[in-house]
């Protein structure tokens, strides 16, 4: 009896131990015990063939903002690591217009810092649920008009076929493939004329916020909130020459940033993709644990040494890519940062947040407008 409490002492008391350093981890960090498994929002997408079309010289130019992270109406269950999940909310955007690209149904495809900047379509998004084993996202696609044109949840779900992550592949290709096909089927909707028509929509929007006193009576704006186009300068105007330079001006800036985000995918790229594969082995070792729990309940021990030497090795394999990521991803808020452009000779630097860079150029173009057309300021310019 007492070598055999000799032999099964160490053993017990590095249990415990490794126990009590799950629970405290669970405490102060957030993760090693496996959640509940959320209800899925909507079916998986299942395999999908992306659909291409010949590019046409009446493309529209299309904008996807940077998405919504989710962490306010995330579901009870879910894993979020706040420095990920941000990094994320760019990262999915960056990947998603990779795909609408090789669609060729699109003139310009650019990820923008936010919806405030006036395209002929702008796609939004909201991150439900991104933990490596499951990509469940929220996509919303508006026109320059107001009008709603797409709502829709998609979700995809990785194989362990997926995983490790080969240069150049993508885990969940298909749910970007799948809202691509949607996106592609609105484009092929829609006529010449309304395509056009959108096309000035977002000229005369954002010629508005550079002087309303002579472009607001372009445009009109219902109680829905639908905007429609009243009239629209004859071509050859001296007025929309001016207003497109300085609407290339403001493209400059749009494709600076789009750039940058580029860049910044690239840099956190490796990173991710082995956050995702550890991450995934945890959610993967959260359903055996769940699928295995009356066993458990009806055998005499909870759980075994091996399986939470398991879980938390797997979770320290998470933790530390997610201090890479940590460091990687400091550049995604922007705040580190400048946007250096060059118009007329002229060099302007921009620092700050991406909103407040974007803020401090439509200031001078407002002024630059202003100067050459002799008119008035709007407020707080």
């Amino acid at each position: 009896m007492y070598h055999g409490s000799q032999i099964v002492r160490p053993v017990f008391a590095a249990s415990l131990l490794l126990s009590l350093l799950l629970q405290a981890c669970s405490g102060n960090r957030g993760v090693p015990e496996a959640p509940p498994e959320p209800e899925p929002l909507a079916p998986p997408v299942g395999s999908v063939q992306q659909q291409r079309v010949t590019p046409s010289a009446m493309a529209l130019d299309l904008g996807i903002a940077v998405f919504d992270q989710g962490l306010e109406n995330r579901q009870q269950g879910t894993r979020v690591f706040p420095t990920v999940r941000k990094a994320e909310s760019l990262l999915i955007p960056v990947t998603l217009s990779g795909f609408l690209e090789e669609s060729g149904a699109w003139g310009v495809v650019r990820v923008v810092h936010s919806s405030d900047v006036f395209m002929p379509l702008m796609l939004g998004g909201e991150i439900l649920r991104a933990d490596g084993a499951v990509l469940e996202l929220q996509i919303r696609l508006r026109a320059a008009d107001g009008s709603l044109l797409l709502d829709r949840i998609y979700r995809d779900e990785a194989l362990s076929a997926d995983y490790p992550v080969k240069t150049g592949d993508e885990p969940f290709a298909d749910i970007y493939r799948a809202i691509s096909n949607d996106l592609l089927a609105i484009s092929k909707a829609m006529s010449d004329e309304h395509r056009r028509t959108l096309q000035r929509l977002a000229l005369m929007r954002f010629a508005g916020t550079l002087s309303p006193a002579t472009f607001d009576r372009f445009v009109t704006k219902s109680d829905q909130g639908l905007y429609s186009l009243v009239s629209f300068p004859a071509d050859g105007d001296p007025m929309l020459r001016r207003l497109a330079r300085v609407r290339r001006q403001d493209d400059l800036f749009i494709d600076s940033v789009d750039e940058q985000y580029s860049e910044l995918r690239s840099e956190v790229e490796d990173s991710y993709a082995l956050w995702r594969e550890y991450n995934y082995e945890l959610q993967r070792f959260g359903d055996d644990y769940r699928s295995s729990a009356s066993e458990r309940k009806s055998n005499a021990r909870r759980g075994s040494y091996a399986a939470m030497q398991q879980v938390y090795g797997s979770y320290r394999k998470v933790k530390i890519q997610e201090e890479d990521l940590r460091e990687l991803v400091k550049g995604f808020s922007g705040e580190s940062l400048e946007t250096v452009l060059e118009v007329d000779d002229g060099v302007f630097r921009l620092n700050g947040s991406v909103q407040d860079r974007y803020a401090q150029w439509r200031q001078i173009l407002t002024r630059i407008n202003a100067l050459e057309t002799g008119g008035q300021l709007p407020p707080n310019s």
